[in-house]
């Protein structure tokens, strides 16, 4: 069962897309340190949700256009926001989409981190052979590695992997597997 945290909307159906750093110009545009792998989702206009920082829910809000400037960084503007004072507002605000509304399409061999959740792992063929086709675990969750380093490109992403439980044990046992 998820837990729900009422101050953090990534527990009730939103995915984060970035952090407002303040205003950019004179017309109402906003900096943005993006969160998101897919920068369509910055680019592409459409509903998004605001959340400000002393707000616990986002409101909604339309994207009327979005660039990419520089690394992680894009230029958006956001309708109602006309002139700098009103962005400068915003620092700070974290951008969301809902999961719902917002499906990256991607190719065969490309997956979404939360879509592995839940899933069960077997042995491959060729391993072990008296554990070919046999349950592993199931996957529980994925550490990403900027989240274990704080040094980027260091850290690398590790798969948790919760080990069926045996006849005496109460808890699962969690083990956790590089993801290469």
């Amino acid at each position: 069962l998820d837990t729900i945290d009422p101050y953090d909307p990534t527990t009730y159906g939103y995915i984060e897309l970035g952090l407002i750093l303040g205003a950019h110009g004179v017309k109402g545009e906003v900096k943005l340190r993006a969160e998101t792998d897919f920068s369509s989702r910055l680019t592409t206009p459409g509903l998004k949700h605001l959340k400000a920082p002393h707000r616990r829910s986002p409101r909604r809000i339309e994207l009327i256009e979005g660039r990419w400037t520089q690394r992680d960084e894009y230029l958006l503007k956001l309708d109602g926001i006309l002139d700098r004072d009103t962005a400068d507002k915003l620092r700070g605000s974290v951008l969301y989409a809902r999961e719902e509304d917002d499906r990256p399409n991607i190719d065969g061999d490309e997956f979404i981190v939360k879509d592995l959740v839940g899933l069960e792992v077997y042995m491959e063929d060729g391993h072990m052979e008296d554990m070919d086709g046999k349950l592993v675990g199931v996957i529980k969750g994925v550490v990403l590695g900027e989240e274990m380093s704080s040094i980027m490109g260091l850290g690398q992403d590790l798969i948790e992997l919760a080990l069926p439980k045996g006849p005496k044990e109460i808890d699962e046992e969690l083990v956790l597997i590089p993801f290469v």
